[in-house]
């Protein structure tokens, strides 16, 4: 079977789904195409949940591909490109659908699943009103972590990596720091810094932001660098009870100034960190 093409065949069909559905009149049968809409939104919301990394890098791959055709003017857009532009916003429902109901399976694919939701978000929108309004339920996980003045959002993956996007360039920069999964991520208060913590290898990294005049304002068409410049070895923390869930909220990074960060575990543990 071929995911891609009944993935984005739903979406098809289900990417007018808010016009078609608002404008049935209670009480009154569907039409043909909200029928269609309805049934199409509900088959992709269980293929979704039933197979959540199959639909999470079937999606990402065609954001990717849409990137690449959109950034060679001679391409023709074909019919996935523009379905998956007409479809975002039930996109974007699915992917809250997942992270409410399967957040270990978002969290092992979490640098996709960022891929998506920049691709659907609106860059000036994110800009101007910040991740936490534009889309709330992926802040809910401590491995992402926005810093509104330099519109740059750090996500930790499940290998060890962070993927570092800057919304004004769009690009997107992958930095390896650590041997296991991240746990936390977390900006400093004035930007320059940030933290990275993986409870699988035990270690904090403090990680330097480019401070050049050039890479602060983004007028380089290129992600901004990072640098690791100190790393705290921390005795590993232990979940709560034994369950894949525990391990999304083991610990979070709280900075209570632009050099000091507190490592929190869900216990109420405190270790503190100087840059």
């Amino acid at each position: 079977m071929d995911v891609s093409a009944v993935l984005m065949g739903l979406l098809e069909l289900c990417a007018d789904a808010e016009k078609q559905l608002a404008n049935i009149t209670m009480g009154l049968p569907l039409s043909p195409a909200a029928d269609s809409a309805r049934s199409a939104r509900h088959a992709l919301s269980l293929i979704a949940t039933a197979r959540p990394p199959a639909f999470i890098t079937t999606i990402a791959k065609e954001v990717h591909r849409h990137t690449a055709l959109a950034a060679n003017t001679q391409s023709q857009q074909n019919i996935h490109t523009t379905t998956l532009a007409r479809a975002k916003g039930e996109i974007l429902r699915v992917i809250e659908i997942l992270i409410e109901k399967m957040p270990t399976d978002v969290v092992d694919l979490l640098v996709e699943v960022m891929d998506i939701i920049m691709y659907c978000l609106e860059g000036s929108l994110v800009k101007k009103k910040g991740l936490q309004e534009c889309f709330p339920a992926i802040c809910r996980f401590y491995m992402v972590s926005y810093y509104e003045r330099s519109h740059r959002i750090a996500v930790g993956a499940r290998h060890g990596s962070v993927a570092l996007y800057d919304i004004r360039t769009g690009k997107c920069q992958t930095i390896h720091g650590h041997k296991g999964p991240i746990t936390a991520v977390a900006f400093a208060p004035d930007g320059r810094y940030l933290a990275t913590y993986s409870n699988s290898d035990s270690h904090l990294c403090f990680w330097q932001m480019n401070t050049s005049l050039l890479g602060s304002i983004g007028m380089l068409n290129s992600a901004p660098q990072l640098r690791c410049i100190k790393t705290y070895q921390v005795p590993p923390v232990q979940p709560a009870s034994p369950g894949s869930h525990n391990a999304l909220r083991l610990a979070r990074l709280i900075w209570t100034s632009n050099r000091n960060v507190i490592l929190m575990a869900h216990d109420g543990k405190e270790h503190r960190f100087m840059v």
